[in-house]
Formats: C-alpha cells, sequence, structure tokens
C-alpha cells in the first residue's frame, strides 16, 4: 500500500505546474526544462516560455558557512535549487514604450525580471526590498556580499529554492557561443526579457564590452542606456531596435567563488536589467512604436536545457577542454505543461489522500 502511495504522490510531482516547491534539481543539470512556442492566436501575438527553473549545470551550494552549502570557495555536495515549473508570455513582437522611462523600475522587484534559455531566472540587484524608499542593491565591494555565494557558472538559490543568476552566466554563455556564435565577437543570445527583447552576454558589436554610457572606457556608441540596453538596428545580429546585455566580467568556469567576481558598479551597474524600455503583455497596445525590423518574424528559440552543459567546479578545467558540440541529453522529465496536467494532478492527489486515509 505504502509502494502505491509514493508512486502516485510520485506521479503528481512529475506534474507540478507552476508556484514552485518541486523536487531538489538535479545535481548534474538533468532536470533542466526550456519551452518556447509562439502562439498569434490571440489580440497580442506572445513568446510562451515554459521552463523547471532548474539550470542545466552543476549547481551545488557554495559559500553559505553554516547552511550545509560549504564555506566561501568550497564546494558542497547540497543542492538548493527545486523544480518551479512555470510559465511566462512575452511579447512576440515587441513595443517600445512611448512614455517617460523609470530608470529604478526594477530596482525594488524581488524575484525574476527575465529569463535564460536554460529556464533559470535573471534578478535585479535588489539584495531587499524597502517601501517607499530606495532598495539595497548588491554591493560588489563588500568581501562578505552575497557574490561569495556564486558557483562557477555564476548562479546560486534563494533560501526557498529558485536558482538565478544577477550577473554573466558563464557556463551558458560558453554552451551559446558554441552552438550559435555570432559575427564579429558579439556575445551570445542567452535569454528574453519580460518586454520580449533578447537579452546578450556583455560584448556587443565588434567584441566591444559593453559598458554604461559615458563611464570610463564604454564606446561612443556601442555602450548601455539607464535599463540596460542598447536602442538601434544591429543587422546581422537581430532583427530588433532594442536588446539588453547582461554586463560585467564572466567567469572562468572554474572558480568558487565565480571569478573574475562582479566589479566596478560605475562601469557595469546594473549588470542585468534596470528598467524596461518596452512593454510587457499587459501593457502592449499596437498604436506603439515597433521595436523590431521590417524582416522580423518570431521564431521559437529552442534553448539549452536539452543537454547538459559538462562544467564542473574546481576540475581545473578551462573552457576549451570542454566538448562543447557533443553534450550529454538532459533525461528527467520533470515538468508537464499539456492542458490535462491540472486535471491529472488532482486526481492522483485525491487517489493518494484516499490511501492516507486508509493506512
Amino acid at each position: 500500500m505504502k509502494l502505491i502511495l509514493l508512486t502516485l504522490l510520485g506521479a503528481a510531482h512529475a506534474f507540478l505546474r507552476g508556484g514552485g516547491g518541486g523536487a531538489t534539481c538535479a545535481a548534474d543539470g538533468g532536470s533542466s526544462v526550456y519551452i518556447e512556442t509562439i502562439d498569434e492566436s490571440g489580440s497580442v501575438a506572445v513568446r510562451r516560455i515554459q521552463f523547471s527553473g532548474c539550470p542545466n549545470h552543476e549547481s551545488y551550494c557554495t559559500g553559505k558557512p553554516g547552511r550545509s552549502c560549504g564555506d566561501e570557495g568550497k564546494t558542497s555536495t547540497l543542492v538548493e535549487g527545486t523544480e518551479q515549473c512555470d510559465e511566462v508570455e512575452v511579447p512576440a513582437n515587441p513595443k517600445l514604450k512611448d512614455s517617460q522611462i523609470d530608470p529604478k523600475e526594477l530596482d525594488c522587484t524581488m524575484g525574476t525580471i527575465a529569463y535564460a534559455l536554460n529556464g533559470v531566472g535573471f534578478f535585479s540587484g535588489a539584495v531587499s526590498y524597502v517601501r517607499g524608499g530606495d532598495c539595497p542593491q548588491l554591493d560588489v565591494s563588500d568581501s562578505e556580499a552575497e557574490w561569495i555565494s556564486f558557483d562557477c557558472c555564476t548562479g546560486h538559490s534563494t533560501g526557498d529554492g529558485l536558482y538565478h543568476y544577477h550577473f554573466p552566466p558563464s557556463c551558458l554563455i560558453a554552451q551559446a557561443e558554441a552552438d550559435a556564435p555570432l559575427d564579429g565577437g558579439h556575445s551570445p543570445h542567452i535569454g528574453w526579457a519580460q518586454d520580449g527583447f533578447p537579452i546578450y552576454g556583455p560584448l556587443g558589436p565588434d567584441g566591444v564590452e559593453i559598458r554604461n554610457c559615458g563611464a570610463p572606457g564604454a564606446h561612443a556608441t556601442y555602450c548601455q542606456d539607464e535599463c540596460g540596453g542598447y536602442e538601434g538596428e544591429l543587422a546581422g545580429i537581430d532583427n530588433f531596435k532594442y536588446r539588453y546585455y547582461i554586463t560585467g566580467k564572466v567567469g572562468d568556469l572554474e572558480s568558487l567563488p565565480s571569478n573574475p567576481k562582479p566589479d566596478d558598479a560605475a562601469l557595469y551597474f546594473p549588470y542585468t536589467l534596470r528598467c524596461h524600455r518596452g512593454v510587457t503583455v499587459d501593457e502592449y497596445k499596437s498604436s506603439l512604436a515597433d521595436g523590431f525590423t521590417s524582416v522580423h518574424k518570431p521564431v521559437a528559440h529552442d534553448g539549452y536545457s536539452a543537454k547538459i552543459n559538462p562544467v564542473k567546479c574546481l576540475d581545473g578545467k578551462e573552457k576549451t577542454e570542454y566538448n562543447w558540440l557533443n553534450l550529454k541529453e538532459t533525461t528527467e522529465a520533470v515538468c508537464n505543461f499539456d492542458g490535462a496536467a491540472t486535471a491529472t494532478v488532482a486526481s492522483l492527489t485525491i487517489a493518494a489522500a484516499g490511501l492516507v486515509a486508509m493506512l
């Protein structure tokens, strides 16, 4: 009887959808899920993104002394990330805002503000929420700040299991560079913002390091605005009129915590996004200016969750020592986004509850 109960509960878990609180992410990245579809059936064409929230790479907890996570620079056998099994929609044909941009729009957003192509969320720099005031941002000059818990793929988890990135996701960037390199040294496409614009790593056209416009060493043209992006058409890169960059140094794929560590807020802040240049699905109006060129056609991206990223922290290997073109496939199907999922969970839960009453 107990075996039947466990089987039913396991099946219900397999159909988990939304809200988080799922099982622990696979330590090797095998439970990563990322699915994109383009839906043009409604009044607003959307890019639907379905994800498990688990990275497709190693994600052992580090740099949180006293929590079984290992001290700074030490690995552990604990994985904090949990399956989220959620879905979101962003505009497939993004539109630019016609109102004044609030440069601090996302400063107090505690949670996911954008979506990486392996199903992991990007966070803002906020470390706590202050009602009606300026929210404290991650201090990269503080030797004991949050960054010491970043693994060698430059991510970590919240206390309730939401794995995420604040800075350039080194393992994802390496995988995307091998899979879909862009001309001229431009960083690869690694995600989508909530307004539907693409997100890239820290290098722009001709390999220029993207810095805050006006900052020391910033390129006169290819620099990031107050939202963390660049407005203009970039032939050969994409068919959008705007895109975001995740700025700062890219980790070496080996060190704990991720190294080089985040530095120089004057050059790179907000590192991810600080505001939206475009509108979200809820804000969408056809009368707004197009954020895409005349040759744009929305196409679903395959993402990177189907392959396990090979990086292992502290293994002494450099990027070129991994076989990026022959990666092991992920095998753990932890989310089911079919329409029948909710009903299946409900029926399995009822059945399990009945068995509990009988035990």
